[in-house]
């Protein structure tokens, strides 16, 4: 019994240490297990803290490059604009020592003339103490009876006498010739020294803001339901100067230099876009017939700067409130790049135009078409040569010279409008009208004004 009780508890002892070493090797195959998660989590942590390492390093090159790129642009930026700077100053200094010459010029040719005047006085007074002298030796002629032969060789002397006064009549004549000459040529050095000394003084007063637009309106002769939602003015300058002759002179720009017809171009375009900002809407209330001078097409400048304008202003379609007002012998003149600027207006902004100072009204209507013209200016007298002009009227019947109507119907029919200015009297409108004139323009239709009803400062759009 004791050996079986022995037995049994080796069994059981033995059962107990395998149970034991199964849980020991359990416990080790766990600890593993554990320890091998452990060492993976820790790789994939320390693979993620490396690629977070590595973006941050990549993200920190690409913005030191960016960096670098935009102060190279800077410094790019900055080179040009002191390039700029500077080549505007070395320019205007250029400009200040041309136009310092040509006064100097001007000066010392004024200075010349003077002088040469005063040789030519001096010469002239000479001349007619002299002519005094030969007029005092020439005898009184009285009836007497012929004297004898022995006298002839003093007749012959006396009469020698007219002819010297005749030659010295011929010198005279040539010397006031000449002095006429030189008080020309002098008067032609003060009238370039008086035009600059006005341009001056219209700048002068333009920068003191002693000079402003003016509106005339120009009168539809006819009822339509478009001109309800639109008013015409022509515009112009006045100068607040008790000066008529400035402002005589302001009427008609285009006797200025180039340089200060573009300055006043663009200043009166200014005021115009300014206005037509004002209302805020696509749907202009007012038109403007702006005249077009030489400096539209001396140079690109004033269109590069009118084509920055229309694309701040843009969203106001700016160009439906503007009439082009262009002179006919001035567009035939610069053709080429006139029919480019004027066709490039019209079709891109919805610019019109009016053709003005017509010399000729045989070839009107291809000249309208050639410019897109729906508009003309005319004088009086012109209204009144539409209507004896005959045109073909277009039709296809066979009958030619039936069918011609005169170039005023014509006109109509084709949609073209007339303006006729001079306009200050009552006689003038019911003539005008009489012809069938579709607009007036002038002082008894409509005064001159300085500003337009219910219209707001035009310091309120700033435009560059």
């Amino acid at each position: 019994a004791e050996l079986k009780a022995v037995a049994e508890a080796k069994l059981k002892a033995e059962a107990e240490l395998k149970a034991l070493s199964e849980a020991k090797l359990k416990a080790e195959a766990d600890l593993k297990t554990e320890a091998e998660a452990k060492i993976l989590a820790n790789n994939i942590a320390k693979e993620k803290l490396e690629a977070e390492l590595k973006a941050v390093a990549e993200a920190k090159l690409k913005a030191e490059a960016e960096l670098k790129t935009v102060s190279e642009a800077k410094l790019k930026a900055e080179a040009e604009l002191k390039t700029e700077a500077e080549a505007e100053i070395l320019a205007a200094k250029q400009a200040k020592e041309k136009l310092e010459a040509e006064l100097k010029a001007v000066a010392e040719a004024k200075l010349k003339a003077e002088a040469e005047m005063n040789v030519i006085r001096e010469a002239k007074e000479k001349l007619e103490a002299e002519l005094k002298t030969v007029k005092s030796n020439i005898p009184v002629q009285t009836a007497t009876k012929p004297e004898p032969e022995t006298n002839k060789p003093d007749t012959q002397i006396q009469a020698n006498v007219p002819e010297q006064k005749d030659q010295a009549l011929k010198s005279e004549t040539l010397i006031n010739e000449n002095e006429q000459n030189h008080i020309a040529e002098a008067n032609d050095v003060s009238d370039i020294v008086a035009t600059e000394e006005i341009e001056n003084l219209i700048r002068k007063l333009m920068n003191e803001k002693r000079i402003v637009q003016t509106y005339q309106p120009v009168i539809a002769m006819f009822d339509n339901e478009d001109t309800d939602t639109y008013e015409i003015y022509k515009t112009g300058l006045l100068a607040y100067i008790d000066n008529d002759d400035i402002n005589n002179k302001l009427s008609d720009t285009s006797i200025f230099s180039i340089a200060l017809q573009q300055s006043i171009n663009e200043w009166i375009l200014r005021q115009v876009f300014l206005r037509i900002t004002e209302s805020g809407t696509k749907m202009g209330r007012y038109k403007f017939l702006v005249n077009i001078t030489e400096a539209w097409f001396s140079d690109i400048k004033l269109f590069d700067w009118l084509q920055k304008i229309l694309t701040q202003t843009k969203k106001y379609a700016p160009g439906k409130s503007i009439i082009l007002d262009v002179p006919l012998n001035l567009y035939q003149k610069h053709q080429k790049r006139a029919s480019a600027l004027i066709n490039t207006l019209h079709k891109t902004h919805d610019f019109s135009v009016a053709l003005s100072h017509i010399d000729s009204l045989e070839n009107i209507v291809n000249s309208c078409n050639i410019i897109s013209s729906k508009m003309l200016l005319l004088e009086i007298e012109q209204l009144h040569q539409l209507g004896e002009i005959l045109v073909s009227s277009e039709s296809d019947s066979e009958n030619k010279e039936t069918d011609k109507i005169n170039l005023l119907q014509y006109l109509k029919t084709n949609d073209i409008r007339i303006i006729t200015s001079g306009i200050d009297d009552a006689t003038l409108l019911t003539d005008a009208i009489t012809a069938g004139t579709d607009y007036a323009i002038g002082s008894f239709v409509g005064e001159i004004q300085d500003n337009l009803a219910e219209s707001g400062t035009v310091e309120s759009f700033e435009l560059t």
